[in-house]
This record gives C-alpha cells, structure tokens and sequence, in this order.
C-alpha cells in the first residue's frame, strides 16, 4: 500500500493543486512544511488565485501576481519559498464564498 507512485491521487511532495477536477478546493488544503520549503501550486482548472489572508507578522508573501481581480487558468504553475515559521492563511478571490481555502504552516 501507498509509496509506490503509481497511484492516479497521488501530489508531488510540497505541492498544491488549485480547482483539481473542476472543484473550488485547494488540494491539499493544510499543508505543513520547514521553513526554506518551496511550495508550488498548480492549475488544474481555469479562474483562480492566490489572495493572502494571514501570515506571520515578519512575513512578506503576497501570493499570486496582481491584485485579487487577477486570475490564472490550467496549466499555470506558481511558486513561493516559505522562510517565517507560522500559519500563512490564503483564499482563492472569485471562489471565496464557496470555501476555497488553504492554508500552509511553516514549523521548525
């Protein structure tokens, strides 16, 4: 069971996927890293963003490019080295309101 890679669900280590199946979700939704960790997030559906919530008062991370009307589609591939320990809250702008949340949490 599991480990072997050939399961069709199975995320790359330190990866997000964004609307995966047409869903309004973040998959995974929590995701806990060390800091110096690089966090990539990947499209697999169209309109969506990255819009920062919360983070740790020493962190700077702004999410995707653009304000929150700036919106992405499939194929589209964003990366972000999380260096402040703490919870980093985030939403996707025009999928609020249905859920679509996430958030990474950066532990020594």
């Amino acid at each position: 069971m599991g480990g072997d890679g050939d399961g069709g669900d199975d995320i790359p280590e330190n990866t997000v996927l964004v609307g995966p199946d047409n869903q309004l979700v973040f998959e995974p939704d929590s995701l806990t890293v060390s800091p110096g960790t690089e966090v990539t997030w990947e499209w697999e559906s169209d309109t969506h963003n990255i819009v920062v919530e919360n983070q740790p008062e020493d962190a700077s991370w702004e999410g995707t490019e653009g304000d929150s009307n700036n919106l992405f589609d499939t194929g589209y591939v964003y990366s972000y080295t999380f260096e402040t320990p703490g919870t980093y809250e985030y939403y996707c702008a025009p999928h609020r309101q249905q859920g679509m949340a996430g958030e990474i949490i950066v532990e020594e």
